[in-house]
């Protein structure tokens, strides 16, 4: 068997480096304004891929039962969220207490 994957690869990598070079050249802005456009789509990306993996590195976490550990303030909301909750469980008012 030949080693096709390869050729198929290379093909895609060429195909899309050649559609990248036409599209700079052919494109109606200056060299300022595609190099700006470039920068601005590259900072975009690495926040997102940077997101993408924060978020993929929590859900890991959570099957691995690594969860991150609760912070103060998170320990104290659930506190106060817990402290309210109760409060509405129990009756109020004249006679509640019957």
């Amino acid at each position: 068997m030949q080693d096709t994957k390869g050729k198929v690869i290379f093909s895609l990598l060429a195909g899309a480096t050649a559609g990248i070079v036409a599209g700079l050249l052919l494109a109606p802005e200056t060299g300022d304004e595609a190099r700006a456009d470039i920068k601005e789509s590259a900072g975009k990306l690495n926040k997102d891929l940077a997101r993408l993996l924060k978020e993929g590195k929590a859900r890991l976490d959570s099957f691995t039962g690594k969860a991150p550990a609760a912070s103060q303030q998170q320990a104290s909301d659930r506190s106060a969220a817990d402290d309210l909750l109760s409060s509405m469980n129990q009756p109020a008012g004249p006679g509640a207490g019957i």
